[in-house]
């Protein structure tokens, strides 16, 4: 906005001082132009990250999910698959109520700059509507057996026989949980694209609980191809 009316005022002022419309449009054509370098350096490394994203993938499969002893004792038959940082978990929650009131009565004078009022005041309070909202911060660590979560608040188990439903976001940065013994369903997120994301890892967990190291493995495979094929597409547009 503040370059638009440096541009209608140089116009304006065009013939007497032509100066102004010069150094304006030179400093609209700087902006315009950081503008698609900042975009195209993000774009960028999101590709680089995503390409990170494929080789961590790889790594575990050639290590054969050789990944460092959880924080936890193992359960029988219970393998670890992944460990991630910085996850944020996440529950439905009301952020409080509202309140709508009425007022009917009469109102009064009964001394110089004083009125009484009598009567009735009424209101209703009502729930507000649940939003998945941030409630603690931690450790996520997946196995092939449950979902882990540790933070300095809370900790949350979901037993993957027990999950009735999963639902990814956009590239799995955010994943929501419902599972038979909660009522509420619950979140995982990262903005991390440096390593892999929630929803990778418990696509993971989920595949080798269903179908054993080697749906995992394969699950693994899958999806470092799509990372590196969405990479490729991309930039071939910006050839």
């Amino acid at each position: 906005m503040v370059l638009v009316f440096a541009l209608i005022v140089s116009l304006q002022n065009f013939q007497t001082n032509p100066i102004y419309l010069i150094l304006t449009l030179v400093v609209i054509a700087t902006w315009f132009i950081a503008t698609i370098l900042t975009g195209r350096s993000s774009a960028k490394k999101l590709l680089l990250q995503l390409e990170k994203q494929a080789v961590i993938l790889d790594q575990l499969v050639t290590s054969d999910f050789k990944v460092e002893d959880t924080v936890f004792s193992l359960e029988k038959d219970e393998v670890l698959i992944y460990h991630l940082d910085n996850v944020v978990l996440t529950e439905f929650k009301s952020n409080g109520s509202t309140y709508s009131g009425g007022y009917a009565g009469v109102s009064f004078r009964v001394a110089k700059g004083v009125r009484l009022n009598t009567g009735l005041t009424g209101g209703t309070s009502s729930r507000n509507p649940e939003t998945s909202q941030p409630i603690d911060i931690g450790d996520l660590t997946v196995t092939n057996q449950r979902l882990v979560f540790s933070g300095a608040n809370q900790v949350r188990v979901f037993k993957l026989d027990k999950i009735i439903n999963l639902e990814a976001g956009p590239n799995g940065l955010s994943v929501s949980i419902s599972v038979s013994n909660r009522e509420k369903t619950s979140g995982l997120e990262s903005p991390n694209l440096d390593d892999i994301s929630p929803g990778m890892a418990v696509s993971l967990a989920t595949a080798w609980h269903d179908g054993g190291k080697k749906a995992a493995i394969k699950d693994a495979q899958e999806m470092a191809g799509q990372l590196r094929k969405a990479v490729a597409d991309e930039r071939a547009k910006n050839k």
